[in-house]
């Protein structure tokens, strides 16, 4: 039996409409490269967020802490992280306030000379306020692929767990829902 146009159509975009993108194909992970993560992971410590937000009254952990913590390590097991701006795009919100969403991509390196020929990429969207919109983006997505490659610790509770799961239930006191982790902007 051939599939109807309307039965591809769900196949190809998971009924909703949303594009199902094909599964990629990784190159494989040299060797070097791997034992260098391996290193890495074997060796970090938990980061504790020691820094304050006080606008949004949180702590966490900052790039600084990241890269003391980090760096050594990379160098000490010959692993080099490079993280290069693939794309840049402004945009407006329903208000009319600009936000930049970016691209960046991540290549890994061994100090042999060997390099993998995946390059993780990751996504970033922020309020455009000037210059420092851009190297906050960049900090915090350098930190956040370094936590992700490394499997770093720092003591959050930023998974659901933490989340209200009865999405359509509110309190009634406030009207907010019940939110228990801190939060994060970029």
């Amino acid at each position: 039996k051939r599939m109807s146009e309307e039965e591809k159509n769900n196949f190809e975009t998971n009924g909703n409409g949303y594009h199902i993108p094909s599964e990629p194909i990784v190159p494989k992970l040299p060797k070097s490269i791997a034992t260098a993560i391996n290193g890495v992971m074997k060796d970090i410590r938990m980061l504790k967020k020691d820094d304050e937000n006080k606008f949004q009254n949180y702590n966490y952990a900052s790039i600084d802490k990241f890269l003391s913590a980090v760096n050594p390590l990379c160098a000490k097991h010959g692993l080099i992280i490079t993280m290069d701006e693939e794309s840049c795009k402004v945009s407006r919100d329903g208000a009319k306030n600009p936000w930049v969403h970016i691209v960046y991509k991540f290549i890994l390196s061994h100090a042999s000379g060997d390099t993998w020929a995946y390059t993780p990429r990751r996504n970033m969207f922020v309020s455009m306020t000037g210059g420092q919109s851009m190297g906050s983006s960049m900090s915090y997505t350098l930190k956040q692929f370094m936590r992700s490659l490394f499997q770093i610790s720092t003591g959050e509770k930023d998974d659901l767990d933490g989340h209200n799961q009865n999405f359509d239930v509110q309190k009634k006191t406030t009207g907010k829902t019940d939110h228990k982790t801190e939060r994060r902007t970029a």
